[in-house]
């Protein structure tokens, strides 16, 4: 059994999540820390990179994160310009016996690259990315964004997996294990990883690969960034130039029957095929949006789609595209916005798991959805033990996601995303770590799985204090 059994301790009443969340915050602000002047003026001195203080004028615009269901306020945000500058902030902020948060792209869904009253790494500034054409190889300062890393590797036709948000930090979206695209052809994210380089939490700087600490480069294909700080990553790169890619909207009212052939159609394509069915909610009553992005010869990906076209779709924007094009029109969200997600990992999707998912929709708040992602093809064939990322069995990765404006909305959402997930628990076999909104020891067991033990052992060796705790955090127990 792969992940289940932490599952179950998740199903609390939305009453009882909601209270414990707002316990949360007051704690986040309870635990407010002011660092003196002076204190400050020395260490930033020697600090190659960029301090910003409470007071400062881009103070404001540095502490916006993605998901703005989180209003944190720092002590301090050092944006880093080098490996050196991330040893001295964390020396610094274990020295003032603080909070320490790490971003890269700000995209975490509980908000954990910013905290209340700590310190933050700042990687925004370090996210140049250099490619390697001849070798197939890109190496990409953790600062990078998906949208760098991708025009980078496609000015040389090149590509690799990548999320399917233009500004997800790279960084997080690897060592988390990283979905995309590409996914089903070349693996997860961190399958393509060839080497890192990070700064352990007590300042040393080290690279993980396959003959140096291949032990913690283990650890960081899929265990988060629980074991050190990444500075920098080195991938392998695929040739990839033009995709089939579009979507296929659906009418309202069909949900059981397109669920049922988009099973079918997944059991049967190949992999250079991706497909995810998007489900909102609208006026005329649930709708289904499928997204495609075929990687092979676009004839033979045409008539791969006939089946799906066959469904009458009521639109059809599926033609041939540069990848960078594809690339840049994915994710769930594209600007920053209040919400809440979190997600299981389903073996398939049988008549009882369909019903449920269409049941769901039809009571969904206006701008809530459910995702459904295919795991299969190169990410399934991967042996579960190989690296830390434990979603290797195919099955479909699904999220139950909302957002609002206005924040007397938030309870609403929380309650429908919860509820959700709850129903659809009996059903699952773990989850996926990178788009959780939630964090608690039961989820980082359901996250690691079986690898969770060995995860435990290497945090003991690199980060015994835990320093590096906001994350979906392994406890050097």
């Amino acid at each position: 059994m792969q992940t289940g059994l932490a599952v179950a301790a998740l199903c609390r009443r939305p009453s009882e999540v909601l209270a414990a969340a707002r316990e949360v915050f007051e704690n986040r602000k309870s635990n407010e820390i002011q660092l003196d002047a002076a204190t400050i003026r020395k260490f930033s001195a020697h600090i190659a990179g960029h301090v910003i203080a409470p007071e400062a004028s881009d103070y404001e615009s540095a502490r916006s994160i993605f998901n703005r269901a989180y209003d944190l306020r720092p002590a301090l945000i050092v944006r880093c310009a080098n490996s050196s500058d991330v040893a001295r902030t964390l020396d610094f902020a274990q020295g003032q016996k603080v909070p320490l948060a790490v971003r890269s792209g700000g995209h975490s869904r509980i908000g954990h690259g910013m905290c209340d009253g700590g310190v933050v790494v700042d990687l925004s500034g370090m996210n140049r990315v250099v490619v390697d054409a001849g070798k197939r190889v890109a190496r990409a300062e953790a600062g990078a964004l998906v949208r760098d890393l991708d025009a980078a590797a496609q000015k040389f036709g090149l590509a690799t997996t990548s999320g399917g948000c233009p500004t997800v930090g790279i960084a997080g979206l690897t060592l988390g294990g990283g979905e995309g695209k590409l996914m089903g052809k070349f693996g997860a994210a961190c399958d393509n990883l060839l080497s890192a380089q990070l700064v352990t939490v007590d300042g040393t700087q080290v690279e993980a690969s396959h003959n140096s600490s291949p032990d913690l480069f283990w650890a960081i294909r899929g265990g988060g960034g629980n074991f050190g700080v990444v500075t920098e990553l080195e991938y392998q790169l695929h040739p990839v130039t033009d995709v089939l890619a579009g979507t296929l909207l659906y009418p309202a009212g069909r949900l059981p029957d397109l669920l049922q052939a988009f099973a079918r159609f997944v059991a049967a394509e190949p992999d250079e095929m991706d497909v995810l069915a998007q489900l909102v909610p609208h006026d005329t009553g649930p709708r289904c949006r499928m997204d495609i992005c075929y990687c092979g010869d676009p004839r033979l990906g045409n008539d791969l789609l006939r089946p799906l076209r066959a469904l009458n779709p009521q639109e059809d924007s599926v033609k041939v595209t540069p990848y960078l094009t594809a690339q840049s029109a994915g994710g769930f969200l594209q600007t920053p916005v209040a919400h809440f997600q979190t997600n299981l990992f389903l073996p398939d999707l049988s008549e009882a798991v369909i019903t449920t998912i269409s049941a769901a929709m039809s009571e969904a708040p206006p701008r809530c959805k459910i995702i459904v992602v295919p795991l299969r093809g190169a990410i399934s064939r991967v042996p579960l033990r190989d690296t830390a990322f434990v979603l290797r069995q195919p099955g479909y990765e699904v999220d139950i996601a909302g957002v609002w404006d206005d924040p007397a909305e938030r309870t609403r959402v929380v309650e429908w995303v919860k509820t959700q997930r709850d129903k659809l628990q009996p059903f699952a076999r773990g989850v996926y770590a990178n788009q959780l909104g939630e964090t608690s020891e039961p989820l980082v067991r359901a996250a690691f799985g079986p690898n969770y033990t060995r995860l435990v052992e290497i945090k003991k060796k690199y980060d015994p204090r835990n320093v590096l705790r906001l994350n979906q955090n392994i406890k050097p127990e």
